[in-house]
This record gives C-alpha cells, sequence and structure tokens, in this order.
C-alpha cells in the first residue's frame, strides 16, 4: 500500500510498462470512451455516484472562479460552462480531442479550448485560477510533486486552485490493481474491451497533508457520498 493514499487492490502485475505507457492507455480509454462518458446506460465501471448538478454548481458558485481561469482535463466541459458563468476567459485542456470534440458543444463565451497532453503542456500565459475535476486522481504518484510544480507555474501571484475529485469512498466502484507501484483501475468500454487508468483515491486529511510538505494550504472536505472538494493556494502567495 502507498503511503498516504486509500484503495481497495484485487491484485498486483509486475508489469513492464513505463507510467509513461500508463498514461498514453490512459488518455486512449477516454478518447474511445468519449461517447458514452456519462451515460448511465453504458457504465465503464463497477459502481458510480454522481454528484447532483445542483451541488457542483454551487461549489463553483461558492468557489467563485473569477479573472482567468485555467481548467484542466476539461472532460466534456460538464463544468466548464459553469466555470465559464464566473469568469473573464477560460482556457480549457484535455489530452483527448474526442473530448474536446463534445466540450466545444457548450454554449458558452470566452472559453478557449486547447488539445495537449498534461503533462507535456507549457502554459502560455498566468492565470487567476487553476481548476480541476476528477482529474487528481489520475496523477500518478510519481508524477504528483510535478503536477502541482505545474500547477503553481500557471498561477499569478495570490492564484487560487479549485478541484472536486473522487475520494477513499469510492474504491468499491473500482477493481483496483497495482502495476508496479501505481494504482490503476480497470475500465471497460461498450463493446466490451477493458482498459486501465491511473485511480488515486485520497483521503481529504492526508491530501491537505501532502499538499502542505509541497508548499500549499488547502481546506479539503467531503462532498456527497463519495466526493471530496478543496481549494489551495500557495504559502508563500
Amino acid at each position: 500500500m502507498l503511503r498516504g493514499l486509500a484503495s481497495r487492490f484485487v491484485y498486483s502485475e509486475d508489469a513492464p510498462e513505463s507510467v509513461d505507457a500508463l498514461i498514453a492507455e490512459q488518455k486512449t480509454f477516454y478518447d474511445l470512451r468519449a461517447p458514452d462518458f456519462g451515460n448511465a446506460n453504458h457504465r465503464d465501471r463497477i459502481g458510480w455516484t454522481s454528484l447532483d448538478p445542483q451541488v457542483l454548481r454551487n461549489v463553483v458558485d461558492e468557489f467563485g472562479p473569477h479573472g482567468d481561469v485555467l481548467e484542466l482535463a476539461c472532460g466534456t466541459g460538464w463544468l466548464t460552462r459553469e466555470l465559464a458563468r464566473h469568469a473573464d476567459a477560460v482556457t480549457a485542456v484535455d489530452a483527448s480531442e474526442a473530448m474536446l470534440d463534445r466540450a466545444k458543444e457548450i454554449d458558452s463565451d470566452g472559453v478557449r479550448f486547447v488539445h495537449a497532453d498534461i503533462f507535456e503542456w507549457t502554459p502560455d500565459r498566468a492565470y487567476d485560477v487553476v481548476w480541476f475535476s476528477n482529474w487528481l486522481s489520475h496523477v500518478p504518484p510519481t508524477r504528483f510533486d510535478a503536477f502541482w510544480s505545474f500547477v503553481a507555474s500557471c498561477l499569478k501571484p495570490h492564484g487560487r486552485v479549485g478541484f472536486i475529485d473522487e475520494d477513499e469512498r469510492a474504491t468499491d466502484n473500482d477493481e483496483m490493481i497495482t502495476v508496479g507501484e501505481v494504482p490503476v483501475a480497470r475500465r471497460w468500454l461498450r463493446d466490451g474491451s477493458t482498459h486501465r487508468v491511473i485511480k488515486v483515491f485520497w483521503r481529504p486529511e492526508q491530501l491537505a497533508a501532502r499538499l502542505e510538505a509541497l508548499g500549499w494550504t488547502a481546506q479539503i472536505r467531503r462532498l456527497g457520498e463519495s466526493n471530496l472538494y478543496g481549494e489551495a493556494h500557495r504559502l508563500d502567495a
């Protein structure tokens, strides 16, 4: 078990794949999953507890993503529209072109879509806010520190970070395995094919402590039956 993480593991694979290979497989899955993403009639995992749309709207309203906002891993744009209600401008980034094609269907002014791998992308400016939904759990443990360093590089002085994700209460929704030291969930498509995505389930207090060690202060609380919501900013800001 990896320290600071909560998960239920079915078994381990001593696979030769690199973390890069797992990230590539994860991207491929979401490319293929895009047409059915969010469709409760075609689920990709054992179980799933969705948040009430009004709860999500209230969380975004509470956070208040004002100014120039960067949304990482926007997916189908399920929260991009809510961010755009507050922001002067939104830059929405995703590695899946198929997901972005769906996101571009939303009717929101001031949204710029960028097709890019978040682990390789360099922003063209600094932002007042960085936001990500159901993305942090897809960041492998070995990339966690580097990811938060990247997030810091995207922010203006006194910028803020907001995020929503599943917490450890959602572990029973997936069949979990480990590949090397990386926690991985099996997912499937409508055609029955199976794929692996990185899935790290954090406890709020452990995530807050990990971020504090990296120079962040974070307020993180549970949300609904299996999610968490957090707001963070740099301690030196």
